[in-house]
């Protein structure tokens, strides 16, 4: 009789593509969170940050989109970072009833120190890929476009969730 055996970390089984997602989300969040846990931003932080840097000044809808996270969490995200005086409303030249948001002073100098120790995570996964950091990203993106055209066209179950 054959007992079950432990798969090595090189020979995992596979489950399902969205089980490797979810896995590896984890295994990111484990090393971010090490690697940035003595600096000013966690890990979630510095992605919120980071969008509001890459677009300069967004909507919240915008960066909502780009984080892939629900409005209301970011809205909710972007009052605390208010709140550290961090980030700061900005009039959207193009509709006036809205606002952009944009970081403060402050806000840049906390993400630029997060950005260096995120950038010794993100070059020790650079240097780990087996092909380039370009390709890799690619097969992310295309990854990500198939779960916003699953989420596009997938219905919302009526039942609750089993606990």
């Amino acid at each position: 009789m054959s007992s079950p055996r432990d798969p090595s970390p090189s020979d995992p089984p596979t489950a399902s593509l969205l089980f490797d997602v979810f896995a590896l989300n984890q295994a990111v969040g484990r090393l971010l969170g090490r690697v940035m846990a003595e600096g000013p931003l966690s890990p979630a932080d510095y992605a919120l940050y980071s969008a509001i840097f890459e677009l300069e000044a967004a909507s919240p809808t915008a960066l909502a989109e780009r984080l892939g996270m629900p409005l209301t969490t970011l809205v909710d995200r972007l009052r605390e970072v208010e709140a550290r005086g961090h980030a700061h409303r900005v009039p959207n030249p193009v509709d006036r009833r809205s606002h952009l948001v944009a970081l403060t002073a402050a806000g840049q100098a906390s993400h630029a120190a997060a950005a260096r120790l995120f950038d010794v995570a993100s070059r020790a996964v650079i240097d780990g890929l087996p092909g380039s950091e370009q390709a890799s990203q690619a097969a992310i993106r295309r990854i990500r476009d198939a779960i916003d055209g699953a989420l596009a066209v997938s219905p919302r179950p009526s039942g609750g969730r089993v606990r």
